[in-house]
C-alpha cells in the first residue's frame, strides 16, 4: 500500500502534509500548533492507545515472562518498533490524501479517525486500477488491526478476573466467551442511526481523554505512592519534605495536567495560551520541590534525592535494573 500510494499523481503533496503540516502551500507555525493543549491531547491519547498502555495489555503480556526476565531491551524494541510502524504507514495514508486531492474529490478532506479508513481510502481504491484487489488489501488491514486489538483487550480484562479468587475458579476459554458476549452487545449501539455518533463520544472522550488521565494517575501512583507508606513508618525519616512533595505532586500531576491540557488554548475553555497551563505547572512543581529541601533538618541533598525527592521512581528504577540482571539473581 505504500509502495502503490507513492507511484500516485501527486502523491508529493501529501507526504510534505504529513512531514510539514503543509496544506494548499502553507506551512503552519510550529510555535502555533505546539502551543496547541489539544494537539498534544490527541497525541497522547493516539500514542497510549497504539502502544497499549494504560489499558492493562501490557502488564497482561509481561506477567507471562518469567520473574527475571530483562525488560528494558523488550521495552526498547516494542517502542521504537511500534512508533516505526506507525510512522511507516503514515507514507500510505498520506500519499492517498495528495491523490485524492489531485482527483479534486469531495472526500480528499476526510482525513481523520474513522474517515479516512471508511470514506477517503475505499475512495481512492475505486479510482485504482485492480480496485477490488486495493480494496481486498484495505479490508484485510483493517480486519487484522481490530483483531489484535481485541485479542489484547480482551486478555487484559481475563487477567485481572483470573487474578482474582473467584475468577481463578472459572476457565479461561469461559470468562474470554462471557466479555466477548458482553462488548458484542455494547457493540450493537454502533449499527444504529446514531453509532457515529456514539463511535466518535467513544473515541474521543475514552480513548483520549480518559486514558490521558489514567496515564498520569498511574505513573503518579507507581512512582510516588507505591511504597510511600513503608517510608513514612521508616525510622528516623521526616515527614514533612515528603507531606510536601506529595502535595505539590497531587496539585500539578492531578489538577493542573488536566487543566492545562484540556481547558486551555483555542478551542479550550479559558481563551489563553496552553503555554501559560505548562509555565504554572512547572512553577508549582519547583516551588514544592525547593520547600520540600529547605524544610529538612539534615540538608544532605543525596538522601533528600533518594528518599525524598524521587522515592518511589528511585525504588521502581533500582528493582528493574536489579531484577533486570540474570546473571546476579538467577532464573526463578
Amino acid at each position: 500500500m505504500v509502495l502503490n500510494g507513492l507511484a500516485l499523481p501527486n502523491s508529493d503533496e501529501g507526504i510534505r502534509m504529513y512531514l510539514r503540516g503543509e496544506i494548499d502551500g502553507v506551512v503552519p507555525d510550529a510555535r502555533i500548533k505546539l502551543s496547541d493543549g489539544q494537539m498534544w491531547a490527541d497525541a497522547c491519547g493516539q500514542i497510549f492507545f497504539s502502544l497499549g498502555v494504560v489499558m492493562g495489555i501490557m502488564t497482561s503480556y509481561s506477567s507471562y515472562n518469567r520473574r527475571n526476565k530483562p525488560i528494558i531491551r523488550d521495552v526498547m524494541a516494542i517502542s521504537f518498533g511500534n512508533c516505526g510502524t506507525s510512522f511507516f504507514s503514515g507514507f500510505a495514508v498520506f500519499s492517498i490524501v495528495g491523490y485524492l486531492k489531485w482527483l479534486d474529490s469531495p472526500v480528499a478532506s476526510k482525513t481523520s479517525s474513522s474517515s479516512l479508513a471508511f470514506v477517503a481510502f475505499p475512495a481512492a481504491c475505486e479510482t485504482m486500477s485492480g480496485s477490488n484487489f486495493w480494496a481486498g488489501i484495505l479490508g484485510l488491514t483493517l480486519f487484522m488491526l481490530g483483531i489484535d486489538s481485541a485479542f489484547s483487550m480482551v486478555e487484559a480484562i481475563s487477567t485481572v478476573i483470573y487474578d482474582t479468587s473467584w475468577g481463578a475458579q472459572v476457565p479461561r476459554k469461559l470468562s474470554a466467551l462471557i466479555l466477548c458476549f458482553i462488548s458484542f452487545l455494547f457493540s450493537i449501539l454502533f449499527c444504529f442511526s446514531f453509532g457515529y455518533t456514539y463511535f466518535d463520544v467513544i473515541d474521543r472522550y475514552i480513548a483520549v481523554y480518559l486514558m490521558f488521565i489514567l496515564g498520569i494517575g498511574e505513573c503518579f501512583g507507581a512512582a510516588w505512592m507505591f511504597g510511600r507508606e513503608e517510608l513514612m513508618t521508616r525510622p528516623g525519616m521526616e515527614k514533612a519534605p515528603i507531606m510536601i512533595l506529595s502535595m505539590t505532586y497531587w496539585l500539578a500531576l492531578l489538577i493542573m495536567g488536566p487543566v492545562t491540557m484540556f481547558l486551555m488554548g483555542e478551542k479550550g475553555i479559558i481563551p489563553i495560551s496552553a503555554v501559560w497551563g505548562i509555565i504554572i505547572f512547572w512553577v508549582i512543581v519547583i516551588v514544592g520541590v525547593i520547600l520540600s529541601f529547605l524544610v529538612m533538618k539534615n540538608k544532605d541533598i543525596g538522601n533528600w534525592y533518594r528518599n525524598v525527592f524521587l522515592y518511589g521512581a528511585y525504588q521502581l528504577a533500582y528493582e528493574v535494573v536489579r531484577r533486570s540482571d540474570e546473571a546476579m539473581q538467577g532464573d526463578n
